[in-house]
């Protein structure tokens, strides 16, 4: 009798323990994040998760930005998200207007707990979130710079016989520019233009805006465009004088050779190669 009850009792434990180790297969996980990857441009995220999902419990809606929140500290950025219900992907579009120095890292996370739901209606939690590794350095117009012979502008040629020109734009917004004019043989400039300087990048192609504020040899206001060009890295800048004068900058949508509406056409355009620190 003894062991017939012992028996019965093993069969019940293997029973139970059959029966927990079943539930514990057929339990439904929240869907976690899976991989992120970042384009070498940052213009582009894409993010995986563990299983198909969508913007509503019942299998239904794409993703969309107000589903996730995206952080890279520092750095001024809009974003945008495409995604198809059911998908287990989802693209990031990014649109960032400000220098990023190669050391922001982007981190993803789910808006809420009704943000992100996998094909059973189970909800991601909201303490889910997935860090990139450190993005591409863009530092725009920051740097030193040198231009010289046929990069000079024309119009700087033909009006104020500029012969070439040191450009230092730093990342505390301050800027020094040395200009030498022809003939100039005592190795010192003829002139030296120093400000402040805001730049911003817009959502055409690779330019840039900027806004100078020039403090010496005499305060002025100027704005114009640039864009930093690779294979070889060469800096197009092209910038009108707009206080005291009816100069209008060139735009990003009208593009280089835009300045006063295009009636200079190129001839105020500028070239610099970058001076290696």
């Amino acid at each position: 009798m003894k062991n017939r009850s012992l028996f019965l009792i093993t069969i019940i434990l293997i029973g139970l323990l059959g029966f927990s180790s079943c539930s514990d297969k057929t339990e439904n996980k929240s869907p976690l994040f899976e991989s992120l990857t970042v384009a070498d441009n940052n213009k582009t995220v894409t993010v995986t998760f563990s299983e198909p999902v969508f913007a509503n419990a019942d299998q239904t809606g794409n993703l969309d930005s107000s589903d996730i929140i995206v952080t890279i500290p520092g750095v001024d950025f809009t974003y945008s998200v495409t995604h198809t219900a059911g998908s287990s992907s989802m693209t990031v579009g990014l649109t960032i207007t400000s220098i990023t120095d190669g050391t922001e890292t982007i981190t993803i996370k789910p808006a809420s707990v009704t943000s992100i739901y996998d094909n059973e209606g189970k909800a991601m939690d909201v303490t889910e979130t997935i860090v990139s590794e450190s993005i591409a350095k863009d530092l725009g117009i920051i740097g030193k710079w040198y231009s010289s012979g046929d990069n000079v502008a024309p119009l700087l040629v033909t009006y104020f016989a500029v012969d070439s020109i040191y450009a230092e734009f730093k990342d505390d917004n301050t800027y020094s520019v040395e200009q030498y004019n022809s003939g100039n043989t005592s190795g010192e400039p003829d002139f030296i233009f120093t400000g402040t300087f805001t730049i911003e990048k817009s959502t055409t192609g690779e330019i840039w805006t900027i806004n100078l504020t020039q403090e010496l040899p005499y305060a002025a206001e100027a704005s114009g465009i640039f864009e930093v060009k690779q294979a070889p890295e060469v800096l197009w800048y092209e910038v009108v004088q707009t206080s005291g004068t009816q100069n209008t900058p060139p735009t990003p949508e009208e593009g280089f050779g835009s300045s006063n509406g295009g009636s200079l056409g190129t001839s105020n355009i500028q070239k610099y190669i970058r001076i290696a620190e």
